[in-house]
């Protein structure tokens, strides 16, 4: 792996540790927010109900209070026995529901003063209602009514409401802003929640993003290095390898009717270039050949190197042998005029051709390459620099080998 797919490699990983640091930190943090809001609002929960009890005993405390008095001033009018029923009941509904007020308000020392100064109006009040009904159950009604209309129960359920009026405003502030702060943090906690969620997709597209980007570059690398296991390093054609796998793949095609030939080319005069001016002067000879014998092949063709100073032309619809023989003789003149061009008629650098064609001269196209192999060898022993064509044994145009100059 080259140092800088490494660096980048490695960069990627401690991105996608930071990042999932960054987000089991944050989902952890989330968490502990919510915990603490939730008690909050359960908090803010609980003073709603208690100050909606305290709320509900002090109306209890009015309503006792104005039973009792509705049944002593019926009472006291009519002289009706009935009329003490609601009295009585109110009178003794009076303590408990006070008793309640208190435990409800708990410990709040606002509320407890209140309730010690309504607790002293209260017993005002009743002793003042059972002074008056004592005294109209004597006989003595006009006492009674006389100390009714002295003002002095008036003035007591006037201190009881004014005290119980404060008492209910201090709870219902208090109610409304237990309501409105649980209020606040639900929609806090909502906000926060969904501005959490976006920023784990966030994080969760970007991990994606650089995962994509690391596999895409883990690809790369091996799509290079399979191109350079397939390309000859030195001139940038395919090597012996990628030839085999062409071949292979054409030998799959048993459907394909079209003339497939194979031209197998071994430089001559290569190891004088090699021995005279050194093995750098051979790689230059090497790269300006490929140049060439590419620029004399058809687009479609493979020109392969599959070793040293030899090359070999796959192609797979050739024509007839009159469009090979040109090939070849094209292929020949190129390899001259490089030697020419380079070197000035120093050295003589020419080629030998072996050709092989199927289905006509080799019975598979996985022999092709065998057969124009040593038909190679047959134009090198001829007298180099020129081409022959090579058939299959039984292939109906030779025993083993036949030329064609």
């Amino acid at each position: 792996m080259p140092a800088r797919l490494f660096r980048s490699a490695k960069a990627d990983r401690n991105r996608f540790i930071a990042l999932y640091v960054s987000m089991a930190v944050g989902l952890l943090v989330a968490a502990g927010l919510f915990v603490y809001e939730a008690k909050v609002i359960v908090a803010d929960s609980l003073r709603d109900e208690e100050a909606f009890t305290v709320l509900g005993t002090a109306n209890r405390v009015l309503h006792d209070l104005e039973n009792a008095e509705t049944g002593q001033r019926g009472y006291l009018l009519t002289g009706d026995e009935s009329y003490l029923v609601p009295y009585r009941q109110g009178i003794r509904d009076l303590d408990d529901t006070i008793l309640r007020l208190q435990q409800a308000a708990g410990s709040d020392e606002r509320s407890l003063e209140l309730l010690r100064r309504v607790q002293h109006a209260k017993t005002d009040k009743v002793s003042e209602m059972a002074r008056t009904i004592e005294l109209a159950r004597s006989g003595n009604r006009a006492a009674a009514i006389a100390l009714v209309q002295t003002n002095e129960g008036q003035l007591y359920m006037v201190e009881l409401r004014r005290d119980l009026g404060l008492l209910l405003n201090d709870w219902r502030e208090r109610r409304n802003a237990a309501m409105q702060d649980a209020h606040q943090r639900l929609v806090f906690g909502s906000a926060a929640l969904v501005a959490i969620a976006l920023l784990v997709c966030c994080l969760m597209v970007y991990t994606v993003y650089i995962q994509r980007r690391a596999f895409a570059r883990v690809h790369a690398h091996s799509n290079a290095l399979d191109q350079q296991a397939a390309q000859d390093a030195l001139t940038g054609l395919p090597n012996r390898r990628r030839l085999l796998s062409a071949i292979d793949k054409l030998s799959n095609q048993a459907g394909d009717s079209r003339r497939v030939a194979l031209l197998y080319l071994d430089i001559d005069g290569f190891k004088n270039v090699n021995d005279a001016l050194g093995h750098s002067a051979g790689d230059v000879l090497l790269r300006r050949l490929a140049e060439s014998l590419r620029a004399a092949t058809r687009q479609n063709d493979m020109l392969a190197r599959v070793g040293g100073d030899e090359f070999v032309l796959l192609a797979a619809d050739c024509g007839d042998d009159s469009q090979l023989r040109d090939l070849a003789e094209r292929l020949l003149a190129s390899v001259r005029a490089v030697g020419e061009r380079e070197y000035g008629g120093r050295f003589s650098i020419g080629v030998s051709i072996g050709v092989a064609t199927f289905p006509d001269r080799v019975k598979s196209v996985g022999a092709l390459l065998d057969v124009a192999d040593a038909a190679m060898y047959v134009a090198k022993r001829s007298g180099r620099s020129t081409y022959s064509f090579g058939a299959s044994s039984g292939a109906g145009l030779s025993n083993v080998i036949r030329l064609t100059r």
